[in-house]
């Protein structure tokens, strides 16, 4: 049976586990090798395949402002990782207490006595422990002295490059969905609970559903901003066809959070706390700050027709 979760397993939780570690961020055709060798090595050994993950990403908890923009949301992240056959997924807290900890220490606290850990696979660039002094060298090191297997995974190339989560995002950055989509080895979507909204779509003519992407209070920022032709997953038999916006509203609201905002093309009903994914097609356009809702109201017809176009709909 699947499991998440938030911290280490108590001890009668625990179970000897082949485990991988890493912030897969987007769970792309690279991280997806690894969970793969994870749950065959686990399956051969006996083991409970296993993740463990950490939130916030590091990056965002020693330097917030600059931190790396986020694919994938931790609901998102969890369920492409479980995609993979992965039965455990260990989300760990990342706070001054595991930032401090030195190489030993996080493999004996956290591998060894934390999860029970026999087998181990992490990407070749794997670092880890108090200023990033561990290696793979010296997790093997450590391997031999805790019984325990270490694997490391080399990188998958694309267009004679690795394929990464820093190369995803600048794909998205560029609006370049093919090359995100390829690398990720599945369509690029978001997902969120509908939320209730202020209604503003409605009155301009175009009611969108709105769905946070982001946790609440975070400093993150989305790897995707603008307008684009979509695709709504999880409201019926088939997907409907529509236009987004993944922004901050600066029409309406100067210090609003980040938002998915979609407008459904031929879609009337209520769809508020129901689980949506949005699949991005083609970037339309940057968001921008119009000077009235007037301007406003006409970007979002032309953005409308413009999809449409894109999705191949009868206009």
């Amino acid at each position: 049976m699947k499991k998440v979760f938030r911290g280490l397993p108590s001890p009668e939780e625990r179970l000897d586990c082949a485990v991988a570690i890493g912030n897969f961020d987007g769970v792309h055709r690279g991280h997806q090798a690894l969970l793969h060798e994870v749950v065959e090595a686990a399956h051969a050994r006996l083991l409970c395949p296993a993740v463990l993950t950490f939130e916030p990403h590091p990056r965002e908890f020693f330097n917030p402002e600059d931190a790396p923009r986020r694919i994938s949301s931790l609901h998102d992240k969890v369920e492409a990782i479980e995609a993979c056959g992965i039965q455990r997924v260990y989300i760990l807290r990342f706070n001054e207490h595991l930032a401090s900890l030195s190489p030993c220490d996080f493999v004996k606290e956290i591998l060894v006595d934390g999860l029970h850990a026999r087998w181990v696979t992490v990407g070749e660039n794997f670092r880890f422990g108090d200023k990033r002094a561990g290696d793979i060298k010296l997790l093997e090191q450590l391997g031999k002295e805790f019984h325990f297997e270490v694997h490391p995974m080399p990188m998958l190339f694309h267009t004679h490059a690795p394929i990464s989560s820093s190369r995803i995002r600048h794909a998205l950055a560029e609006g370049d969905i093919p090359t995100a989509n390829y690398m990720l080895g599945r369509p690029y979507m978001i997902s969120g609970r509908v939320l209730h909204g202020k209604q503003l779509g409605r009155t301009l003519g175009f009611p969108t559903i709105n769905q946070r992407i982001l946790p609440p209070h975070s400093k993150a920022k989305p790897a995707i901003e603008g307008v684009y032709a979509v695709k709504a997953h999880g409201i019926g038999p088939r997907p409907i066809e529509g236009v987004a916006c993944v922004g901050r509203r600066p029409t309406v609201d100067d210090h609003g959070e980040y938002l998915l905002e979609t407008h459904l093309f031929n879609f009337h009903g209520d769809l508020y706390d129901q689980d949506v994914k949005v699949e991005f097609f083609s970037k339309i356009r940057d968001e921008k700050k119009f000077c009235s809702l007037e301007e406003l109201r006409a970007a979002i017809a032309d953005d409308q027709l413009k999809a449409k176009q894109i999705l191949g709909l009868r206009i």
